[in-house]
């Protein structure tokens, strides 16, 4: 253990998903535009997620800034929205065929609307937890994107296990910055079921969120993926 001061570990630890990033980024030109959409929007939503539930009583890591958010959580938010976006394109060496399906944008919004709303309600209204209100919400936002393009689920199933296993590069840097972090920074909303010191919660958060993003570009724009050569 570095036992780093906890000012800078969130911070420092996001660096691998960087580099994961940029690799993802340049070895993949065709699917650029997919991964700056993808990571804005997660990056946009990571910050707003955080704000309104998570830091309630999920998690409170202390920021470079010394805020309850901080650049931290856009950069999470943006990096690992580009990754889970074309992990499985990556792994399998897919892209976008000619054939185009019809756009389903509409649909991309209400999928966007019901889940923060949704989520928003649990938590607010009912009193469950920030975890299990996201964690329905994004369970039932998964079924309906493969309800409507089944050619998704692999897609799907693909980038939620790939990133759960990513996300785990994220909490051995955490583990080996500082000794305390994780007991300083997760709250009362977890179960205490611990994998190796890291709460069980966030792997399903990384598989459901992986579920959900991977296949959430090609369902917004009606793309079709087939295998390419790169």
């Amino acid at each position: 253990m570095l036992n780093v001061s906890d000012k800078f570990v969130y911070l420092i630890a996001l660096i691998p998903f960087c580099i994961i990033w940029i690799v993802v980024y340049y070895k993949r030109k065709d699917l650029r535009k997919e991964i700056i959409f993808c990571s804005i929007l997660i990056g946009i939503l990571s910050v707003l997620t955080s704000f309104y539930w998570w830091t309630k009583d999920w998690w409170r890591p202390t920021t470079f800034t010394g805020t309850v958010v901080g650049i931290e959580d856009f950069v999470m938010g943006f990096t690992t929205g580009g990754i889970m976006s074309v992990i499985y394109d990556l792994i399998f060496n897919k892209g976008y065929k000619k054939t185009i399906l019809k756009h389903t944008v509409y649909k991309a919004y209400f999928v966007g609307l019901f889940m923060a709303s949704l989520t928003a309600w649990l938590f607010i209204m009912t009193g469950l937890t920030s975890f299990w209100a996201s964690t329905i919400s994004m369970f039932l936002v998964i079924v309906y994107i493969i309800f409507v393009r089944r050619d998704l689920f692999l897609d799907s199933l693909v980038s939620g296990v790939a990133m759960m296993f990513i996300s785990v590069i994220f909490y051995f840097v955490i583990i080996l910055l500082s000794s305390t972090w994780i007991n300083n920074t997760y709250l009362h909303g977890l179960s205490g079921f611990r994998i190796y010191s890291i709460p069980i919660e966030e792997f399903v958060f990384w598989f459901l969120a992986g579920m959900w993003v991977g296949p959430f570009y090609e369902f917004a724009f009606g793309k079709k993926l087939g295998s390419v050569k790169v």
